[in-house]
């Protein structure tokens, strides 16, 4: 899904369209174990696999993959896709029906957004790591028709669950698979922000 509002910029991140030559390092990050564990598809993803999944991206209008950088470094990988229905998860699973009907982006009352920071980033336990989805979680409430978002993940990936909480996510129920609903309002949102931008030291 492209825009011309890219790239998202603010509290000293930007958020651009992936590129070619960004493949690569981006695969090498998703099939790192410490990501891998806890996406919901925890398959090693091909080169192949890769290059067709950048190549659905363009007109795609249910999904966004965006890539995070901070000071010219590229740290991370942040995106967001539709809800099949009321128990879709937050984590793309690339291995999704092709024939599954789902609302573009902008047409969506739910969205799941996800990120995950690049293993070896220094920056990846700061304060600086809540600035890609403050950016982000704004784009997406203010782009379309979204009411709230909507996220799961793994009961034992606590740092994740805080990470949450602090962004405004509330804890709904937990699944048969051990994934936990949480549940983002924009008024929830707006609360945490006020909060973590005294924190980040960004304008």
């Amino acid at each position: 899904m492209m825009n011309e509002q890219w790239p998202l910029m603010g509290f000293g991140i930007e958020l651009a369209p992936i590129t070619a030559n960004k493949l690569e390092k981006i695969r090498a990050w998703r099939n790192h174990p410490d990501i891998a564990e806890f996406m919901k598809d925890k398959s090693i993803i091909s080169a192949a696999q890769q290059q067709a999944w950048f190549a659905s991206l363009a007109e795609n209008k249910q999904q966004v993959y965006l890539l995070i950088s901070y000071k010219g470094e590229d740290i991370g990988v942040i995106y967001a896709t539709t809800c099949v229905d009321n128990n879709s998860t937050v984590h793309a699973n690339r291995n999704d029906e092709a024939s599954t009907e789902v609302t573009p982006l902008d047409l969506a009352i739910v969205i799941n957004p996800g990120l995950y920071i690049a293993p070896d980033c220094k920056y990846k336990n700061s304060v600086l790591a809540f600035s890609p989805s403050l950016v982000f979680i704004e784009y997406l409430f203010k782009q379309g028709r979204c009411n709230y978002l909507q996220a799961q993940v793994f009961k034992h990936n606590n740092s994740a669950i805080r990470y949450n909480e602090m962004l405004g996510y509330q804890q709904d129920e937990m699944n048969e698979h051990g994934l936990v609903t949480m549940t983002l309002s924009l008024e929830n949102f707006t609360l945490a922000k006020a909060k973590l931008s005294k924190i980040l030291r960004f304008k």
